[in-house]
C-alpha cells in the first residue's frame, strides 16, 4: 500500500480550482494538468445529422509507442470499433468519423501504421456485434446506436528505436518509423501481421518493453465539425497521467498482460482464458496505479489531512475523475430580431460507468465480463445498486431481479442562473420531469436546442434569460466520474455565412472524500 500526505492548504486549493479531483502523488493515476499522459479520454463523438468528429494523437517522446484506440457507444459504453495505432517517435496520427450509406465510417489520410488499415476512402464501423444477439443489454440493437459516444486512447507499450543489436531487439517496432524518402513506414505490413498472429504476442511484448513508469507521451486534440451549418469547435481530451507502471524491467517469454506493458493482440477473444490477449484490452480498467493520493492517519503530520485512496483498475480511474459538481455556461436565444440566435448543448460523459452498471458476465463485451479478472478485485459485488451509480443498465447476476432496462439513471440537481444572478425555478427538465442522466455519454440541451442532434438528449426547459451558467450536482456525496464540455452555436439568420461554434471544457468541484 502506498502512503502519501496532503496538506490541508493544497487540498483546499484543489477543491476550489476543481480541475482535478485531488492533488496526485507519484505513481497515482490522475487527470493531467499539462494535458499529456498515458491514456486520453475524448468525451464525445458524433456523426448525427451532418456532424463529423475529428481526432488527433501526438507521440511527444523519442520512443515508438503503441496505442489502443476504442470507440464506445453512448448508451452503455459497448465497444463498437477499436484498432491500434503505432506511432513513430514524435509522430502524429489523425482521423475522422462521419456518416455514410454504410453507417458510421472512419477515415484517415495519415500514413502512420494502424492495425487495421484505415484509408482516405473510409472504412465503415463493423456491423453491430457488442449489443446484439447474446450480448443484448436492453438498449437499441440498430446501427444508429453507434452514431454517438466517446473515444478512449490507451498507451499499450513503448519501444526503443535505437535497439537493433542489443536485447530486446525491436525489428518489428522499428518498421513503424516513416521512411525519409517515401514518408511511409516500411514495416507496417509486418506489424499488422504480428498483431494478428497468436505466436507473436511474446515478441511484441518484448519489443515494446521500455518501462512505462513515469512515461507520459500522449497528447491529443478533437474537433466537432458540421459543414452544412458552418460549425467547427475544437477541444482537448482528458489525459490520464501515470495510468500504468511497469512492474518488471523488461518482458521475457510468457510475460503476462500488465506485467511490463499493456500489449495485446488485435484479435477477438478465442477462449475464456484469452481475454487479456485480445482486443478487449487494454481498457480503462487496466490501470495498475492507485487513484489520486493515498494517506493514513498515522502518516499525517501536524496541519496535514490523511486521504484514503482507491484501489487500482477502474476504481482508480473513477477516483481520479470524480467530481461532485459540474459547472459551465449556457445560452439560448431564439428571436432573430434580437440579433444572433444562440444555443448550447452540454456533454457529460461517465467513462468508467460500464465497469459498474454493465453486469452481464457471460458477455465478453460487458463492462463486468467474467474474463476481466481485475473487476472482482477492484469493484465490489453488489446486489442493490452499483455504487457510486444508482442503477444497473443490465444485470443478469442478481436473481430474481434480473434486468435489461436499457438505461442507467442517476439523479442530479440543477442550479441555473442568468448573468445577473437570477435563478430559474421549477426545473422544467425533460424527459420525465426529474433531472437525471441515464447514459454513459449524455447530451444535455437547453429549451430543446440539441445542436448536436443527439438521439438521447435531456433538456433543461426552464431558463432564467438568454445567457448564464449552470451547476450540476451529483446525488452521491462522493460524486461521480465525469468529463465533458459545453458547445455553443451562434447564427445570424440574415446571412448564411455568419455561423460559428465554440467549445469550452467543464469546470468541476472535487469531493472532500474519495469514492
Amino acid at each position: 500500500m502506498m502512503n502519501g500526505k496532503v496538506k490541508k492548504l493544497a487540498l483546499a486549493v484543489g477543491v476550489a480550482l476543481g480541475g482535478v479531483s485531488m492533488v496526485p502523488t507519484a505513481q497515482a493515476v490522475s487527470a493531467a494538468q499539462d494535458n499529456i499522459g498515458q491514456a486520453l479520454i475524448f468525451p464525445y463523438y458524433t456523426v448525427n445529422s451532418g456532424w463529423m468528429s475529428l481526432f488527433g494523437v501526438t507521440n511527444t517522446s523519442a520512443n515508438i509507442v503503441a496505442v489502443k484506440v476504442r470507440f464506445r457507444e453512448a448508451y452503455n459504453s459497448r465497444d463498437v470499433l477499436d484498432f491500434n495505432v503505432i506511432l513513430s517517435p514524435h509522430d502524429v496520427w489523425t482521423g475522422w468519423v462521419a456518416e455514410t450509406a454504410n453507417g458510421p465510417t472512419i477515415f484517415s489520410e495519415d500514413t502512420t501504421c494502424t492495425v487495421g488499415t484505415i484509408t482516405s476512402s473510409g472504412v465503415p464501423f463493423p456491423s453491430p456485434t457488442s449489443y446484439v444477439g447474446s450480448a443484448v443489454d436492453g438498449g437499441p440493437t440498430t446501427v444508429a446506436r453507434m452514431n454517438e459516444g466517446y473515444v478512449e486512447m490507451i498507451m499499450m507499450g513503448a519501444a526503443d528505436p535505437t535497439s537493433s543489436t542489443t536485447l530486446p531487439t525491436t525489428a518489428l517496432a522499428r518498421g513503424a518509423i516513416h521512411s525519409t524518402t517515401t514518408g511511409v513506414p516500411p514495416g507496417c505490413a509486418a506489424l499488422v501481421n504480428a498483431f494478428q498472429d497468436t505466436t507473436k504476442l511474446d515478441q511484441l511484448r518484448q519489443e515494446f518493453s521500455v518501462s512505462m513508469t513515469n512515461l507520459n507521451p500522449l497528447s491529443g486534440t478533437f474537433s466537432l465539425v458540421n459543414g452544412a451549418e458552418g460549425y467547427s469547435a475544437a477541444g482537448k481530451p482528458v489525459a490520464l497521467a501515470n495510468f500504468f507502471s511497469s512492474t518488471t524491467a523488461g518482458c521475457t517469454t510468457n510475460t503476462t498482460f500488465g506485467e511490463c506493458n499493456l500489449m495485446t493482440l488485435q484479435l477477438s477473444q478465442a477462449a475464456a482464458g484469452d481475454f487479456y490477449r485480445s482486443w478487449h484490452e487494454p481498457s480503462l480498467s487496466a490501470a495498475n496505479t492507485f487513484g489520486v493520493k493515498l494517506g493514513t492517519t498515522s502518516a499525517a503530520g501536524a496541519g496535514e489531512t490523511a486521504i484514503t485512496g482507491a484501489l487500482t483498475g477502474a476504481a482508480a480511474v473513477t477516483a481520479a475523475l470524480t467530481h461532485t459538481q459540474v459547472i459551465n455556461e449556457w445560452t439560448r436565444r431564439t428571436n432573430p430580431a434580437a440579433g444572433w440566435t444562440t444555443a448550447s448543448d452540454w456533454v457529460v460523459t461517465f467513462p468508467t460507468k460500464n465497469f459498474y452498471v454493465d453486469n452481464k458476465p457471460s458477455t465478453e463485451f460487458a463492462g463486468r465480463a467474467s474474463g476481466r479478472a481485475n473487476i472482482a478485485a477492484a469493484l465490489p459485488v453488489v446486489t442493490t445498486a452499483p455504487t457510486p451509480f444508482a442503477q444497473f443498465f443490465v444485470d443478469t447476476v442478481n436473481t430474481p431481479n434480473v434486468t435489461t432496462r436499457g438505461q442507467s439513471c442517476d439523479s442530479i440537481s440543477i442550479a441555473l442562473y442568468n448573468r445577473e444572478e437570477a435563478m430559474a425555478t421549477g426545473g422544467g427538465f425533460s424527459p420525465g420531469g426529474t433531472p437525471q442522466l441515464c447514459y454513459e455519454a449524455n447530451v444535455l440541451t437547453f429549451a430543446g436546442s440539441n445542436i448536436l442532434n443527439s438521439a438521447i438528449p435531456a433538456s433543461v426547459d426552464s431558463l432564467s434569460g438568454t445567457f448564464g451558467w449552470m451547476n450540476i450536482g451529483f446525488s452521491p456525496a462522493v460524486g461521480l466520474p465525469a468529463v465533458g464540455f459545453s458547445i455553443t452555436s451562434r447564427d445570424d439568420t440574415n446571412s448564411a455565412l455568419l455561423s460559428e461554434a465554440g467549445l469550452v471544457e467543464h469546470s468541476y468541484v472535487a469531493p472532500t472524500t474519495l469514492p
